[in-house]
């Protein structure tokens, strides 16, 4: 979701697997699986459209999505590992009321999916064409009964108010559940009614904490990759990669943890609005008689468009790393910003960052633990933040940390300042494991129950006894 008041994570191993379902809290999961049997070519294909009842996707068959497809309140969708699934392309964008709807998987309030993944036989959400490109097909919407924070509207934004079926989302269920989605991939998504009303990779409006979100990435999308409406919903681990919108959007009150997350920006990926690694709002960026959006992130790694040898100035549609505006207290633990033109952190009203030297829960935004590392070489004339130096960096227990990437040499470059390789960067086959770990602070009361770990950012180092295993084995795809 889009507002326009203010201008505008590498892979490839770990055995420790996550399901965020109190708080950040994981536990162990992965467990073998069989291997897509055949390739897709070789597959038989089944059509799925309209509205579904009780089945299970398996396998060996390749499952394409016509139009609107719909789990309805009562009725369990369930996905075996490896299962591929195909949107086909539609025409809606720009043509609302008389379009045809892409290829989409709609989760109704009530309605539940089951797509359980592994590391070695991800469930795959993609294309149809033959040719794939960002936008070909809708996406994967889950729709629950927790609390969000409406202005009135209560449809899903990028489904068409004529849309038959129940598009509506939130409720008064903290704990609802929607089901599980574990090991999954969604290429190619992200259909555009118009500006500011789209269908993201993956979209989760009022969803509850009794949802079950890790190992999730959503790759090359039109939109943004993941869009958080409301709901109290937990994950882990999550990779946003070559999206043309922001990664991560929270609005309307979401107020769930999450932990182990990787945006990575490609700098000729970009769309026509303000683009960056995390974009969090109120409701319609106004938060009058609501609760406001005040989700955790913690151990993220957030990779702009600026590299260590980048030397071509970047589209003006990239701006911050992080931009938190009216109506969010979006907190922030543990992680690693860099790479952006304007701000890596940018809050629309500074007043809002909490400066008071404490570790308990305010009614502000809480960033500790963070290192943001901003390019100065040129053509690049970045900042830190536009929250005051002394406030940010110079609180000696929020142990945050703003440096100045010069690219004149040892010690001054985005690698050496963040303690991540250059292949970070690395658009065909990054690994954000750090050269150098940097460490955390895990003592704000907001983290009770994620998982300690001595480092900030996705990753720590290889060797490190648990939270060095990286956590993928290749279900991931750049």
């Amino acid at each position: 979701m889009k507002t326009f008041k203010f201008n505008q994570l590498v892979l490839g191993l770990g055995v420790l697997v996550a399901v965020a379902t109190t708080s950040c809290q994981d536990q162990l999961l992965d467990s073998p699986q069989p291997d897509f049997k055949g390739s897709a070519a070789a597959a038989p294909q089944v059509t799925l459209s309209g509205v579904l009842s009780n089945r299970t996707l398996d396998r060996d068959t390749v499952y394409i999505l016509d139009e609107f497809v719909r789990v309805p309140s009562g009725v369990t969708l369930t996905i075996e590992s490896g299962t591929l699934i195909k949107g086909e392309t539609g025409t809606l964008s720009g043509n609302p009321a008389t379009g045809t709807p892409p290829g989409t998987l709609v989760i109704e309030r009530g309605g539940k999916i089951e797509a359980t993944g592994t590391s070695t036989a991800p469930i795959v959400f993609t294309s149809n064409e033959t040719t794939p490109a960002s936008g070909d097909w809708g996406g994967v919407i889950i729709l629950g009964k927790a609390p969000v924070c409406f202005d009135g509207t209560t449809a899903i934004e990028g489904i068409p108010t004529s849309a038959s079926g129940d598009n509506g989302y939130g409720g008064v269920n903290d704990a609802d559940n929607s089901g599980t989605l574990q090991y999954v991939r969604i290429e190619y998504a992200g259909n555009v009614l118009v500006d500011g009303d789209e269908i993201n990779g993956l979209t989760l409006g009022g969803v509850g904490s009794g949802t079950t979100i890790d190992h999730v990435q959503v790759t090359h999308g039109l939109d943004d990759g993941f869009e958080f409406f409301g709901g109290t919903v937990n994950a882990s681990y999550l990779i946003a990669s070559f999206n043309k919108d922001d990664d991560f959007d929270t609005d309307q009150g979401y107020s769930g943890h999450i932990q182990f997350g990787v945006s990575l920006r490609d700098p000729s990926v970009f769309s026509s609005l303000p683009t960056g690694g995390f974009e969090s709002n109120g409701d319609n960026d106004d938060a009058s008689g609501c609760s406001f959006t005040n989700a955790t992130f913690s151990n993220f790694t957030v990779i702009g468009p600026i590299g260590p040898n980048s030397s071509s100035a970047v589209n003006v549609a990239y701006n911050s790393g992080v931009l938190i505006r009216d109506g969010s207290e979006l907190n922030l633990f543990n992680s690693i910003i860099t790479g952006y033109p304007n701000y890596q952190l940018e809050l629309e009203t500074i007043a809002d960052f909490d400066n008071d030297d404490n570790s308990t829960t305010d009614d502000v935004v809480s960033v500790e633990g963070v290192t943001l590392v901003y390019p100065t070489f040129s053509p690049f004339n970045a900042q830190g933040t536009n929250v005051g130096i002394f406030d940010f960096a110079f609180i000696a227990n929020y142990h945050n940390e703003s440096s100045n990437a010069t690219n004149t040499g040892a010690g001054t470059s985005l690698t050496d300042l963040t303690g991540l390789s250059a292949s970070a960067w690395n658009l065909t086959a990054p690994n954000f494991v750090p050269d150098t770990e940097k460490p955390s602070d895990f003592s704000h009361n907001l983290l009770s129950g994620c998982v300690s770990v001595d480092f900030r950012g996705a990753f720590g180092k290889d060797g490190d006894a648990i939270e060095g295993t990286n956590w993928d084995l290749g279900w991931e795809q750049f």
